[in-house]
């Protein structure tokens, strides 16, 4: 006889036991992604949207190009917002790097705020490849090496055109000066000795003035020397010297003759 499955209520028990702990009802099976546990922290659509948001924050959007006096006003508006202005440009009170500052032609201008989310202050903000040299120095194109440096009236650099050898070094000797006196006495007349240094002549010049202003002298009078070797008035007209009868008037003919009456008389 064919053997025959023999099934009873306990058999039946045990098994369908034994299937509620391999398997899940249809009903228990999850239906939507929020049901099941996200072990590797996948991002919802909501979540992926806020990430990106929040990294475009600050990001700077290019908004073209303008002058300078065509930048727009500060507003929460154009926050963020970059422009390539044109033409060179001094900076205002109205930029984070503050009034004065010179900038080039194709410089990158952006909209920032400074202050913050519940007060904030706009200012425009100066983005550039260049470096702002204005607070420098210019160097000199061909300068002379060697030479001192000199500055002009911008306070940038010039070749004074001189350099330390044009300068006498500190001990330098010049032979062509003459040496001062030392130990000279004040009021003393300067003499020279023989190789052309200074001297103290031992003569005080107001001795010599008062000598001059003590002597008087009479016209037609000879003039004589003191023994310091001043000039003084002799006392003696020159007249005196004279007797006026051994005078004799001659005319130069009679001079001729009588140079030739001696040549004759010579002769004989």
């Amino acid at each position: 006889m064919p053997s025959k499955n023999i099934t009873t209520k306990t058999t039946i028990q045990n098994l369908a036991a034994q299937l509620k702990l391999t398997f899940a009802k249809k009903t228990e099976l999850p239906t939507k992604v929020s049901d099941l546990q996200n072990d590797s922290n996948f991002q919802t659509g909501a979540q992926v949207e806020a990430s990106i948001n929040a990294a475009l924050v600050g990001a700077l959007k290019p908004a073209g190009s303008v002058t300078f006096a065509n930048l727009p006003a500060l507003s929460a508006s154009v926050l963020n917002n970059i422009y390539n202005v044109e033409d060179d440009f001094t900076t205002t009170a109205d930029f984070k790097e503050g009034a004065g500052k010179e900038y080039p032609a194709g410089t990158n201008v952006a909209v920032i705020n400074v202050g913050t989310d519940e007060t904030p202050v706009y200012k425009y903000d100066a983005y550039t490849g260049t470096f702002d040299f204005s607070g420098f120095a210019e160097k000199v194109a061909g300068a002379t090496a060697g030479n001192f440096a000199g500055l002009d009236a911008n306070g940038n650099l010039t070749d004074s055109g001189s350099k330390a050898s044009d300068f006498a070094a500190a001990g330098h000797v010049h032979n062509d000066k003459a040496d001062k006196v030392t130990g000279a006495t004040t009021g003393d007349l300067a003499g020279l000795d023989a190789s052309g240094n200074l001297t103290d002549s031992g003569v005080a010049a107001a001795d010599v003035q008062q000598k001059l202003a003590a002597n008087s002298f009479t016209a037609g009078n000879i003039r004589t020397t003191d023994a310091n070797g001043f000039a003084q008035d002799g006392g003696i007209p020159a007249t005196s010297l004279l007797v006026e009868s051994d005078i004799s008037d001659y005319t130069a003919e009679e001079i001729a003759a009588l140079l030739a009456d001696d040549v004759a008389q010579g002769g004989e």
